[in-house]
């Protein structure tokens, strides 16, 4: 019996030293997204530009697989997220070196050879929203997307 409580005790004991560890949830892309606004900056404010995109779905599988259709062409391929170090601009403009999620986006049509192929900085998540950005040497260029 003694044997019996000392066990249960150092159970006790130890299940109130563990550390609880919460990760944050992992937002999807999973679904159909529209490109809503293309904007660029050179530092000296944002300008809003057409990026050709904008009449287009994009459709984002879990498998990693991917589509764009514009109601001319069905291009298909694939997209991912990476956690990357280094330097990055993200949606304000502002300048970060550390850890952060970048995003490949590659879908093409063999049919008439067309291809869309986007690679973005940084990349941040919310519920009906995704944000990207992407640094070209010059212009920092930002594309929100939203859930259909």
């Amino acid at each position: 019996m003694k044997r019996l409580l000392l066990f249960s005790t150092l159970i006790v004991f130890l299940s109130s030293c563990s550390k609880i560890v919460v990760i944050p949830e992992q937002r999807s892309i999973e679904g159909s997204w529209v490109l809503a606004e293309a904007s660029r900056s050179n530092g000296f404010g944002w300008q809003y530009f057409r990026s050709g995109l904008e009449d287009g779905v994009f459709d984002f599988y879990r498998n990693g697989n991917a589509e764009f259709d514009d109601g001319f062409s069905l291009m298909r391929g694939t997209w991912r997220i990476r956690t990357v170090s280094g330097g990055y601009y993200d949606q304000y403009g502002n300048y970060y070196d550390r850890l952060h999620d970048s995003w490949e986006v590659n879908v093409y049509d063999a049919y008439n050879r067309s291809s869309i192929d986007m690679y973005f900085d940084e990349i941040v998540v919310y519920n009906n929203r995704i944000v990207a950005t992407h640094y070209d040497g010059y212009y920092i260029q930002r594309y929100t997307f939203r859930r259909i």
